[in-house]
Order: structure tokens, then C-alpha cells, then sequence
């Protein structure tokens, strides 16, 4: 979530010589633009020089234009029709038609898809995942198989390390590169934040039927519980987290390796009235509090002093300052308002 910025000056204001002397500047600048007349250049020689330029310069363009279009409607077209890796000649577009072919023999393989999405992996043949008529298949671009077909599934990831997820009626299971169901079909597709199913080094974050995440192995059992709200992995372990609460690092057999695991810490400002030293008047700017700061796990905020003690948990969607002691905290609705003090004690409200 994107933070506003915290500025890192002690103190700062407006000095109303720099405004007046820039306001005046600019004042000399307007009329200095309107006084000036706009002198009369549309005379017939220009006009007939800028006519012969653009016609020069428009005509070979439009020719070239031409000739491009009509040297890629006389050429074979292999579109790469979804995803990000190069398509290696497996899709080709013929009579507003895309198929599947296999690169080596030009062979179709499936007729008149909606995409495909490629996806190759080291140990085994390389598999492409295609929409036809709103259903999601599988097939393979060197054996010419289709190991599934188009009309279970409505949706599906590419394979991964063996395994491919898929959904059918709103739960998540996994087929192997045989086209059968590996892992059955348990882990809930809807509800939860989830939008991909992959296996990274042999792991997967996938959700349970109450929609809480965890992960699970290649055999579809559960390395870490479903109990959180997020779940983020790494090769050697993983952070999970529960809304209000702070993360935790967890290996794939659910041990807790590090608990307090926070995003970020920002500093708290006030305002303040402070004597400006040129002039002697009065003027109001920021401070910055040197014993109390923000802290911020997943979309939360909490209050934390200078020496590390947690003040509140991370319970409020945003904490700014009122003065050093008192502060305002946003409750999670992000309308609410209550006003805390430096032990977390809410002393007011404002609705």
C-alpha cells in the first residue's frame, strides 16, 4: 500500500518576501506577455512553403505505410496470442483464426482458440494452457496431445515443477502432465486475495473452504496451516500474516522462526507556532517527533516509541500527530477518528 511521503525537515515555512518578490515577478512577466502584439506571419509565401513540405514529407510517408501493409498481409503470421515468453512458432493466425501448431512440423494441434499461454519447464515437455468457448485445456506441442480438454474447466494456471492448478466449481485442484487430477479438488478459488497457483521450490499458496491461506506440498498437504489473511514465500521460508497483527516468519513445517515482523517506520509530525528570526512575526510549520513513530504492518498502523516498545498493536489505517503526546488514529473503516495518547489510551473521538 502506498504511503504518503513524510517530509524531513525540522521546521519549515513560507517567508512572505520570497512570495511577494515571486508575485511580483510573475505580475511583470503576465503583462510583459500581453503587451506584446503577435506579428502577422501567414504570408502567401509561407503558406505555399508549408504546403510543399507537408506534401513532400506526407506522401512518401503514406507510400511507406502502403507497402508495409500490404508486405504483412502477403506474409505468414505466427502470433504469440497470451503471456510474456516467446512463442517458438506454436500459434499461428490463418483466416481470423488462431491455432495451436507444433513449431517443428506446423502440425494443428487445436483449431480456432480464444489464447494460449505457454509454459515450458526443464524436466518435462513443454505444455500449453488455451481458452476455447470459454473452457480452459491443456496440450502438448511435441507429442501433439491434448491431455485435457476443453470442456471441464473454466479456469486454469500453467504448469508448474509437474503440476497445473484448475478450478471447477469454485474450488482449486491440480492435474499432472497426463491430464489426471494429482491433488483433488479442496482449495477455495473465490473469497480470499489469491490470483495465482503456481509451485515455487515445491510449495504452493493456495486457501482453505473458510477462504484463511496457507501452503501446501506437491502431495496437497499442508506445509503451513491455512490461518492467514496473506502469505508470501520465499525459497526457505515463508511470512504470513493476520490482519491486525503482526507478521511471522514460518518454515514449511509451520515452526515460528521470527515473530514482530513489521513493513516500515515513519516518523509523526505536529503542528507548531514558532517566531520566524528575520522578521519577529509569528508563523506555524511542523515538528518532528524524536520519541514517537508510525509503524506499519500489511495495511495497518500502530504506535511505537524511540526505544522500541510497542505502544498499540497495528489496529488503525493511519496515526498522525496532534501535538508530541497526542494523536490522532483512523480506525478501519478510514472515516473514524479516535485521539490516543503516548500509552495507546484512546482519551477522545471524533466521528
Amino acid at each position: 500500500m502506498e504511503k504518503k511521503e513524510k517530509k524531513t525537515e525540522e521546521f519549515f515555512g513560507t517567508d512572505e518576501q520570497q512570495v511577494q518578490q515571486m508575485e511580483s515577478q510573475s505580475t511583470n512577466e503576465l503583462f510583459e506577455t500581453t503587451d506584446k502584439q503577435p506579428e502577422k506571419k501567414h504570408t502567401f509565401r509561407g503558406m505555399l512553403v508549408f504546403l510543399l513540405v507537408a506534401v513532400g514529407i506526407g506522401v512518401p510517408a503514406m507510400l511507406i505505410n502502403m507497402s508495409c501493409h500490404q508486405k504483412k498481409e502477403n506474409q505468414e503470421n505466427y502470433v504469440y496470442a497470451y503471456g510474456e515468453e516467446p512463442s517458438e512458432g506454436h500459434v499461428s493466425f490463418k483466416k481470423n483464426k488462431s491455432n495451436i501448431i507444433n513449431p517443428s512440423t506446423k502440425e494443428i494441434i487445436v483449431e480456432d482458440i480464444d489464447w494460449c499461454h505457454y509454459s515450458s519447464n526443464s524436466d518435462e515437455d513443454p505444455i500449453v494452457l488455451f481458452a476455447k468457448k470459454g473452457k480452459r485445456g491443456f496440450c502438448n506441442i511435441v507429442t501433439n496431445e491434448v491431455i485435457v480438454e476443453p470442456t471441464t474447466y473454466t479456469k486454469a494456471w500453467v504448469f508448474s515443477e509437474g503440476l497445473a492448478a484448475v478450478e471447477r466449481n469454485g474450488y482449486i485442484g491440480f492435474v499432472n502432465t497426463s491430464g489426471k487430477v494429482a491433488i483433488d479438488f479442496k482449495f477455495s478459488y473465490r473469497g480470499n486475495s489469491l490470483y495465482e497457483f503456481v509451485f515455487h521450490d515445491g510449495y504452493c499458496v493456495v486457501a482453505d473452504s473458510s477462504n484463511k491461506i496457507g501452503v501446501v506440498d506437491k502431495k496437497g498437504r499442508w506445509a503451513i496451516k491455512p490461518l492467514y489473511d496473506d502469505v508470501e514465500l520465499t525459497k526457505d521460508y515463508a511470512i504470513v500474516y493476520k490482519e491486525g497483527e503482526f507478521k511471522k516468519q514460518l518454515d514449511f513445517k509451520g515452526h515460528v522462526l521470527q515473530d514482530g515482523i513489521i513493513d516500515d517506520i515513519y516518523d509523526i509530525r505536529y503542528d507548531v507556532q514558532y517566531t520566524d528570526l528575520e522578521t519577529g512575526e509569528p508563523k506555524m510549520g511542523y515538528a518532528r517527533n524524536n520519541n514517537y513513530y508510525e509503524y506499519r504492518v500489511g495495511s495497518y498502523s500502530g504506535l511505537i516509541d524511540s526505544k522500541g516498545k510497542i505502544i498499540t498493536p497495528p489496529i488503525y489505517t493511519d496515526i498522525s500527530g496532534i501535538t508530541s503526546t497526542l494523536f490522532r488514529a483512523r480506525l478501519k473503516d478510514r472515516i473514524s477518528i479516535v485521539i490516543i495518547d503516548t500509552k495507546g489510551n484512546v482519551v477522545s473521538s471524533l466521528i
